[in-house]
């Protein structure tokens, strides 16, 4: 079983996409706006979980694969207390509610580019 690197320059300093076989792996994904990097992050919690959802969607599609394929997520909240329910309201539009991926939600007091939301994901190839 060889690894497969799959890379988005601009999602630095995010971690590539990382398979080991049908498993893969990306950690520390911010919202990073894929057409402009540099760009400062978005101001609420609600806003950088969108961009990070549409970045792994990204990633996702890049590999013919779609949410549906996420196993986990780790979830990093700056400021927990403060942000916690602003970002359910947003984490419940973003994965089938039949069937969503496992979750650990935990707080942080940094996290990069003073972000206010980072996330891991553990993603299967197969279904």
């Amino acid at each position: 079983m060889g690894l497969q690197f799959i890379g988005e320059p601009a999602l630095r300093p995010a971690s590539d996409l990382v398979f080991a076989g049908d498993l893969g792996f990306i950690h520390g994904l911010i919202g990073v706006d894929l057409t402009h990097p540099k760009a400062a992050l978005a101001e609420s919690v609600e806003g950088q979980t969108r961009q990070i959802m549409g970045n792994l969607d990204a990633l996702l599609a890049a590999q013919a694969l779609n949410r549906a394929h996420v196993l986990a997520v780790t979830v990093w909240l700056r400021d927990f207390h403060r942000f916690e329910a602003r970002f359910e309201k947003v984490w419940k539009q973003c994965f089938d509610t039949a069937r969503p991926p496992t979750r650990q939600l935990t707080g942080a007091t940094a996290l990069v580019r003073e972000a206010l939301v980072s996330m891991d994901f553990v993603i299967s190839r197969r279904l």
